[in-house]
């Protein structure tokens, strides 16, 4: 019974960590900030904006000049529409989903 225990938890092991390997973020050496929220679209990410303010929610949309964030983290019955110009960094969970 405990070899069937281990062998269980080894390929769980196994599974969860090909898991987290999938969620690898490679930088491009022509990215931009507009195209990492592009590829972000669905998915949860903070911006970090050059007032110092920080701005947490799910991507809905991107132009060329808004980014629109929907259900914002503390706020999530309001979106927001951020000046693409005003974004200082991009913050994105890649683990522990």
């Amino acid at each position: 019974m405990k070899r069937y225990s281990l062998l269980g938890f080894i390929i769980a092991a196994m599974t969860c960590s090909s898991l987290l390997a999938q969620d690898k973020v490679s930088l491009q050496p022509n990215a931009t900030v507009l195209g990492i929220l592009q590829g972000a679209v669905g998915k949860g990410v903070e911006l970090h904006l050059r007032s110092g303010e920080k701005l947490g929610g799910k991507v809905a949309q991107v132009t060329d000049n808004i980014v629109h964030l929907s259900n914002l983290t503390g706020a999530e019955y309001f979106d927001a529409f951020v000046d693409a110009k005003d974004i200082s960094a991009v913050v994105v969970r890649v683990a522990g989903r």
